[in-house]
């Protein structure tokens, strides 16, 4: 159930709001003409105004108020709406007269992550174009959160978009086509607000005071402020970045092609969108107190190459119960497994889609969308969102909204070593194993030396046997350990599983924080 934030919390969560010294009643950003309001719960709804004024919310024939406080800032909650596809007016009193218009009431869905999640219809065009022109849903509505380095940094204003062939372009690619399936099947309004931006880590995303909490994740903090040591004063970070803005300026006007070579790289500092926590205070903070149905979530890239993808399975889990926090509700909460992808670094895709597996286990109601065959050989921004879209929303349909649908692939339960050969068993449900191509294929299977060699797969019932002439005497198997690969093993229901292992081996990127 969800609970309503106070005291520190509460004013962490409106972060980016103005100070005590507003003068006239404001809304939250987030509510604007066009909003989608969560159905069946308390409905949270906040803003400022002068300190101790009295702010008076009515929507929908009920009302709520509130007073605020010595900071400015107020919040309430409107009473549980049932489902309403008739747009009507969300209206606030105080000093002055708010009205939203053509607001309604359904399942509204946070989005977020990196530049998977954030990229827009429009980057997809070439193969997606065709469906502009159908994407006429009224009652399908998208906010993008506005992108800021730092608190209080001025930003174009966002607004609620009603998804249409004119507006289409503009919205992100996964979270439309999650939110079209999502809507097909609910059939009552659906609400995504998207919260991302390309090429972040995962501990952007996370505060401080939670990453300095936990010893996997404190060297992220450590290194960061050894780093903000190394100048000698602020005049020399705003010196470093006004050198960065002139070399970027003449990066800009150079010819593009292989010559002009790399864009410079901001120095990290206060103001870098890459900071740890910084994200998390600038862009969640200010929509966290929106209610949720639920979160879908797809980042992870930028952890590999930065080296830590094992370290991906303690962060994941630190979000996860973070978010959930400042929400003010257990959520249920659906990641994405990075999909295939070319690339020289096999082994830390590999380990990162294992910790993406890992992490989720380890909190409730955290689900992962196997989407492998998603991926592109040279894009790291496949085409394939739609996809990955209706996989989310399978998922969804499945877990959330308790349909009766199989909506997951196979998920290996355990293994056994019968002479030569390795039997592996998967949990019950589902349809039986199936094989995608003309063969299962990506299976490797080592010995005592930890030495992995191609090996032969095949279904036996609901179980799988895996072997090699080279290797008489096995002790683990692996499926899908690369970073680009075809997956052949799927259930009936077309679902593939997910890259697995059975040994307890080291790994490359075991260590690195």
């Amino acid at each position: 159930m969800r609970s309503q934030p106070t005291g520190v919390l509460f004013l962490a969560l409106l972060a980016a709001f103005s100070p005590a010294t507003a003068r006239s009643l404001e809304l939250a950003e987030i509510f604007t003409d066009r909003a989608v309001l969560q159905q069946g719960v308390p409905i949270a709804v906040w803003g400022t105004a002068r300190p101790g004024e009295r702010v008076e919310i009515t929507f929908a024939g009920e009302s709520t108020s509130a007073v605020a406080g010595t900071d400015g800032r107020w919040k309430s909650w409107l009473p549980p709406q049932a489902a309403s596809s008739e747009g009507r007016d969300l209206v606030v009193r105080g000093s002055r007269t708010l009205v939203r218009r053509d607001v309604l009431v359904g399942e509204v869905w946070l989005a977020g992550g990196q530049s998977n999640m954030g990229s827009r219809m429009q980057e997809y065009a070439e193969t997606v174009g065709a469906e502009f022109a159908r994407a006429d849903h009224p009652r399908l509505r998208v906010y993008t959160v506005p992108k800021r380095n730092v608190v209080g940094e001025p930003a174009p204003p966002e607004a609620w978009l009603t998804v249409s062939p004119a507006t289409v372009a503009a919205i992100s690619a996964t979270a439309y086509y999650f939110g079209r399936d999502l809507h097909r099947r609910v059939g009552v309004p659906v609400g995504i607000v998207v919260c991302a931006w390309g090429g972040t880590l995962a501990e952007n995303w996370i505060s401080r005071a939670s990453l300095l909490a936990h010893p996997e994740t404190r060297p992220i903090i450590e290194r960061y402020d050894r780093l903000l040591g190394s100048y000698r004063d602020e005049a020399d970070y705003q010196a470093r970045l006004a050198a960065h803005e002139k070399s970027l300026k003449t990066w800009r006007s150079q010819p593009k092609g292989p010559a002009r070579g790399p864009a410079p790289k901001e120095p990290m500092g206060k103001r870098h969108f890459q900071r740890p926590g910084g994200l998390h205070e600038t862009m969640f903070l200010p929509v966290a107190a929106y209610t949720y149905r639920g979160v879908i979530f797809y980042q992870g890239e930028s952890n590999v190459a930065d080296g830590r993808s094992f370290q991906y399975r303690y962060l994941l889990p630190i979000l996860v119960r973070e978010w959930r926090d400042h929400i003010g509700a257990e959520l249920p909460f659906l990641n994405v497994l990075l999909p295939v992808i070319k690339g020289q670094q096999q082994d830390e895709w590999a380990e990162m889609r294992e910790s993406q597996i890992i992490g989720a286990r380890m909190v409730p109601r955290c689900e992962t969308a196997v989407v492998l065959e998603y991926g592109e050989l040279n894009r790291l921004h496949p085409h394939g969102k739609e996809g990955v879209g209706a996989r989310l929303a399978l998922l969804a349909r499945g877990v959330v909204y308790g349909e009766k649908i199989v909506f997951r692939g196979p998920v290996l339960r355990g293994h056994r070593i019968e002479g030569s050969r390795v039997v592996l068993e998967f949990e019950p449900g589902g349809s039986d194993l199936s094989v995608r191509g003309e063969a299962l294929s990506d299976f490797t299977i080592a010995g005592a030396d930890e030495r992995f060699t191609p090996a032969r797969a095949e279904i036996s019932g609901s179980k799988l046997i895996v072997w090699s002439d080279k290797v008489p005497r096995p002790v683990a198997v692996r499926y899908g350990w690369k970073n680009f690969f075809e997956p052949s093993l799927y259930n009936r229901e077309g679902l593939p599983a997910a890259p697995f292992r059975t040994d307890t081996f080291r790994l490359k990127t075991e260590g690195n924080r």
